[in-house]
Protein backbone atom coordinates (compact mmCIF):
# COMPACT_ATOMS: atom_id res chain seq x y z
CA UNK A 1 0.00 0.00 0.00
CA UNK A 2 0.85 3.53 -1.17
CA UNK A 3 1.87 5.47 2.17
CA UNK A 4 0.48 8.98 1.97
CA UNK A 5 2.24 12.34 2.75
CA UNK A 6 0.65 14.48 4.71
CA UNK A 7 1.15 18.37 3.19
CA UNK A 8 -1.36 21.62 4.69
CA UNK A 9 -2.12 23.99 1.62
CA UNK A 10 -4.05 27.29 1.71
CA UNK A 11 -7.43 28.21 0.21
CA UNK A 12 -7.88 27.16 -4.09
CA UNK A 13 -9.79 28.75 -5.95
CA UNK A 14 -10.40 26.44 -8.50
CA UNK A 15 -12.36 27.53 -12.04
CA UNK A 16 -13.30 24.96 -14.41
CA UNK A 17 -16.33 22.48 -16.01
CA UNK A 18 -18.18 20.96 -13.34
CA UNK A 19 -20.62 17.91 -13.29
CA UNK A 20 -22.68 15.88 -10.56
CA UNK A 21 -22.14 11.96 -9.77
CA UNK A 22 -21.79 9.03 -7.64
CA UNK A 23 -18.74 6.47 -7.91
CA UNK A 24 -22.11 3.79 -8.30
CA UNK A 25 -22.94 5.97 -11.74
CA UNK A 26 -19.52 6.16 -12.73
CA UNK A 27 -19.10 2.21 -12.78
CA UNK A 28 -21.91 2.05 -15.63
CA UNK A 29 -23.18 3.38 -18.78
CA UNK A 30 -24.39 6.84 -17.37
CA UNK A 31 -20.79 7.53 -16.28
CA UNK A 32 -20.00 10.93 -16.96
CA UNK A 33 -16.62 11.61 -15.89
CA UNK A 34 -14.73 10.68 -19.19
CA UNK A 35 -16.65 12.75 -21.38
CA UNK A 36 -16.43 15.88 -18.88
CA UNK A 37 -12.23 15.42 -19.68
CA UNK A 38 -12.87 15.52 -23.43
CA UNK A 39 -14.98 18.25 -22.96
CA UNK A 40 -12.33 19.95 -20.69
CA UNK A 41 -9.65 19.55 -23.41
CA UNK A 42 -11.29 19.75 -26.57
CA UNK A 43 -12.69 23.30 -25.78
CA UNK A 44 -9.09 24.30 -24.45
CA UNK A 45 -9.64 25.33 -21.00
CA UNK A 46 -6.07 24.68 -19.55
CA UNK A 47 -4.82 27.36 -22.75
CA UNK A 48 -7.72 29.71 -22.42
CA UNK A 49 -8.87 29.83 -18.58
CA UNK A 50 -7.20 33.42 -17.67
CA UNK A 51 -5.65 34.16 -14.12
CA UNK A 52 -3.95 30.87 -13.57
CA UNK A 53 -1.67 30.60 -10.69
CA UNK A 54 0.28 27.63 -12.02
CA UNK A 55 -0.22 27.23 -16.08
CA UNK A 56 0.02 23.28 -16.76
CA UNK A 57 -1.39 22.46 -14.21
CA UNK A 58 -4.90 20.36 -14.09
CA UNK A 59 -7.09 19.38 -11.22
CA UNK A 60 -9.62 16.80 -10.85
CA UNK A 61 -11.79 18.41 -7.51
CA UNK A 62 -14.01 16.15 -5.94
CA UNK A 63 -16.31 18.49 -4.18
CA UNK A 64 -19.94 19.14 -2.45
CA UNK A 65 -19.96 15.40 -1.08
CA UNK A 66 -23.52 14.68 -0.17
CA UNK A 67 -21.99 12.01 2.82
CA UNK A 68 -19.03 9.82 1.50
CA UNK A 69 -17.62 8.00 -1.48
CA UNK A 70 -21.03 6.31 -1.61
CA UNK A 71 -23.04 10.01 -1.82
CA UNK A 72 -22.95 11.91 -4.60
CA UNK A 73 -20.70 14.59 -5.36
CA UNK A 74 -19.17 17.08 -7.50
CA UNK A 75 -15.80 16.86 -10.11
CA UNK A 76 -14.63 20.35 -11.29
CA UNK A 77 -11.86 20.00 -13.75
CA UNK A 78 -9.71 22.81 -13.48
CA UNK A 79 -7.17 25.03 -12.72
CA UNK A 80 -6.36 27.37 -9.67
CA UNK A 81 -6.56 30.76 -10.50
CA UNK A 82 -6.19 34.04 -8.80
CA UNK A 83 -8.83 34.96 -6.40
CA UNK A 84 -9.86 38.32 -8.28
CA UNK A 85 -9.63 38.00 -11.42
CA UNK A 86 -12.26 37.96 -13.85
CA UNK A 87 -13.67 34.97 -15.08
CA UNK A 88 -15.56 33.29 -18.38
CA UNK A 89 -19.33 32.77 -17.68
CA UNK A 90 -19.17 28.92 -18.59
CA UNK A 91 -16.59 28.43 -16.07
CA UNK A 92 -17.40 26.99 -12.66
CA UNK A 93 -15.58 28.39 -9.75
CA UNK A 94 -15.08 26.49 -6.31
CA UNK A 95 -13.32 27.75 -3.60
CA UNK A 96 -11.01 24.66 -1.39
CA UNK A 97 -10.84 25.65 2.25
CA UNK A 98 -7.12 25.18 3.77
CA UNK A 99 -7.21 21.51 4.95
CA UNK A 100 -4.51 19.20 5.61
CA UNK A 101 -4.09 16.61 2.83
CA UNK A 102 -2.69 13.31 2.53
CA UNK A 103 -1.31 12.62 -0.91
CA UNK A 104 -0.91 9.69 -2.86
CA UNK A 105 1.73 9.37 -5.37
CA UNK A 106 0.96 6.95 -8.15
CA UNK A 107 2.77 4.44 -9.85
CA UNK A 108 3.89 5.81 -13.65
CA UNK A 109 1.95 4.23 -15.70
CA UNK A 110 -1.57 4.74 -17.98
CA UNK A 111 -3.04 7.74 -17.08
CA UNK A 112 -6.65 5.98 -16.06
CA UNK A 113 -5.45 3.24 -14.81
CA UNK A 114 -2.88 4.68 -12.23
CA UNK A 115 -5.59 6.56 -10.98
CA UNK A 116 -8.06 4.31 -10.95
CA UNK A 117 -5.63 1.98 -9.07
CA UNK A 118 -4.62 5.03 -6.55
CA UNK A 119 -8.68 5.54 -5.55
CA UNK A 120 -8.64 2.05 -4.90
CA UNK A 121 -5.85 2.42 -2.14
CA UNK A 122 -7.30 5.50 -0.94
CA UNK A 123 -10.71 3.55 -0.16
CA UNK A 124 -8.48 1.02 1.35
CA UNK A 125 -6.07 3.54 3.27
CA UNK A 126 -9.42 5.55 4.45
CA UNK A 127 -11.36 2.26 6.24
CA UNK A 128 -7.61 1.80 8.12
CA UNK A 129 -8.02 2.63 12.04
CA UNK A 130 -7.23 6.61 12.41
CA UNK A 131 -7.44 7.92 9.09
CA UNK A 132 -10.13 10.09 9.05
CA UNK A 133 -11.18 11.62 5.37
CA UNK A 134 -13.06 15.48 5.67
CA UNK A 135 -15.14 15.24 2.45
CA UNK A 136 -14.20 18.91 2.57
CA UNK A 137 -12.68 18.43 -1.03
CA UNK A 138 -10.33 16.49 -2.43
CA UNK A 139 -8.16 16.46 -5.52
CA UNK A 140 -5.98 14.84 -8.38
CA UNK A 141 -3.13 16.97 -9.52
CA UNK A 142 -2.09 16.93 -12.78
CA UNK A 143 1.10 18.53 -14.06
CA UNK A 144 2.43 19.25 -17.47
CA UNK A 145 5.76 17.88 -16.82
CA UNK A 146 5.04 14.25 -14.99
CA UNK A 147 1.40 14.01 -16.85
CA UNK A 148 2.49 14.98 -20.55
CA UNK A 149 2.87 11.47 -22.00
CA UNK A 150 -0.89 9.94 -21.01
CA UNK A 151 0.45 6.65 -21.24
CA UNK A 152 3.71 7.08 -18.83
CA UNK A 153 1.62 9.46 -16.36
CA UNK A 154 1.85 10.34 -12.47
CA UNK A 155 -0.29 11.56 -10.69
CA UNK A 156 -0.63 13.04 -7.13
CA UNK A 157 -4.16 12.78 -5.08
CA UNK A 158 -4.79 15.01 -2.77
CA UNK A 159 -7.33 13.88 -0.03
CA UNK A 160 -8.46 15.95 2.80
CA UNK A 161 -8.11 14.63 6.39
CA UNK A 162 -8.82 15.37 9.87
CA UNK A 163 -5.88 16.09 11.84
CA UNK A 164 -7.25 14.40 15.25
Amino acid sequence: MMNPTIVKLDEMRIAGLQIRTTNEAECGPNAKIGALWQRYYQEEHPFKTPHQKEPGVVLGVYCDYESDEKGEYSLLIGTVVEKNGELPAELTVKTLPASTYAVFTTRVGPIVEVVMEAWAKVWEWSHQPGNKRTFTGDFERYDGVRCADPNNAQVDLYIAISEE
